[in-house]
């Protein structure tokens, strides 16, 4: 099989080295085909050692070309879209693959994404949506990457990255597919903490509090470690709405009778140690309440609010409330009509296979 074609396989890592070391040579050896398939490596400023440990075991796969890896000291935390849109633009293919770094590609993928995009015009790749560890794998031609301008980047924490970047695809009348072969669909099992521990929200907190408001809302409270606050009410409407038959219906990506979402504006505050003793001073729109930080609760404005200890309950609270925040960004900029990335997007400094010196600046 030959075409014009070129794949790229796109995958971005913080701090997930030990990932990698179990599927990027498998991947590599699983769908070597010689000028026509390429693994792009983005360093996103990973902290365990992922540079040394590629220099020390992949370079053959660089020097024969298949491989190229980009390293930036740049970003502080995780951020998926802009992560993702930096590899990207580094790919300089027909077609562009995102490929997260805990997924088994299968033998033979590139080769049928090759044979595809050479057959069928106006068409984009993504997985059974049944398959959550692999849900992000979306292969596209890169002229319609460029011309959506990637992922949107106003979207920055855990969730619905994908499903913005799928919706944008199809409003341009791209047509989705889907690729069937079960041995395409591998990954490594591992937990939620994993997903989100290098985002913003997640490295910064210094307490999460929750309150009940009623059956299906919850109002969070998270105090973080640059003594500010930020308070939401989050609505399951898939509660709410659990005795409706949507069935019947239409159900639009942006339909909030189906999701869980972050109901009014974000309240933000300040808080602080008081005297330097445990008993914390924390202010809402200008309303000072004091709260002991030992205690597993306190009351404001009627409300109880119980401290959040257990990390597996933190993880599930953050995996709900930043797919919440994310939809409901992406649902304003649909109904607004907004330019996705209106500026840049993919922007950043790196340099190419462990040159430090030649600096590449993606602008």
């Amino acid at each position: 099989m030959m075409n014009n074609e070129k794949i790229a396989f796109c995958i971005t890592c913080m701090n997930r080295l030990k990932h990698l070391q179990q599927t990027l040579e498998k991947n590599i050896q699983d769908n070597y085909l010689k000028g026509q398939v390429e693994f792009v490596l983005l360093d996103y400023n990973s902290q365990d050692g992922l540079e040394e440990w590629v220099s020390n075991n992949m370079r053959k796969y660089i020097d024969e070309g298949i491989l190229a890896y980009y390293k930036t000291t740049e970003p502080t935390h995780y951020l998926r879209s802009h992560s993702r849109n930096m590899a990207f633009r580094l790919a300089n293919v027909t077609i562009l693959c995102n490929l997260d770094a805990d997924n088994f590609l299968g033998k033979g993928f590139a080769e049928l994404m090759l044979n595809e995009f050479s057959k069928q015009d106006n068409i984009f790749y993504m997985t059974n949506q049944s398959y959550d560890g692999t849900y992000g794998r979306i292969c596209v031609r890169r002229d319609d990457f460029i011309s959506i301008r990637g992922y949107n980047e106003a979207l920055q924490g855990w969730g619905f990255e994908d499903n913005d970047f799928i919706n944008r695809l199809i409003l341009k009348e791209l047509h989705p597919l889907s690729f069937k072969n079960p041995e395409f669909y591998h990954y490594i099992e591992h937990s939620d903490i994993e997903r989100i521990s290098d985002e913003y929200m997640f490295k910064n907190l210094e307490e999460m509090y929750i309150t009940y408001i009623n059956p299906y809302t919850s109002g969070i409270l998270l105090l973080y470690k640059n003594f500010t606050t930020e308070h939401y009410s989050l609505v399951n409407n898939t509660l709410l709405n659990a005795l409706v038959d949507f069935s019947k219906t239409n159900k639009p990506l942006f339909d909030d009778r189906i999701r869980i979402i972050v109901k009014n504006e974000i309240i933000k505050g300040f808080w602080n140690n008081g005297n330097g003793n445990d008993r914390m001073l924390i202010q809402e729109n200008n309303i000072p309440f004091f709260a002991h930080k030992k205690a597993a609760s306190f009351v404001f404005e009627g409300a109880t609010f119980y401290k959040v200890e257990d990390n597996k309950i933190k993880t599930d609270i953050f995996l709900l409330l930043t797919a919440a925040m994310n939809y409901n960004e992406a649902k304003k900029q649909f109904v607004n009509q907004s330019i996705n990335n209106p500026n840049h997007f993919g922007k950043g400094i790196v340099y190419k296979n462990f040159d430090s010196s030649n600096k590449i600046i993606l602008s």
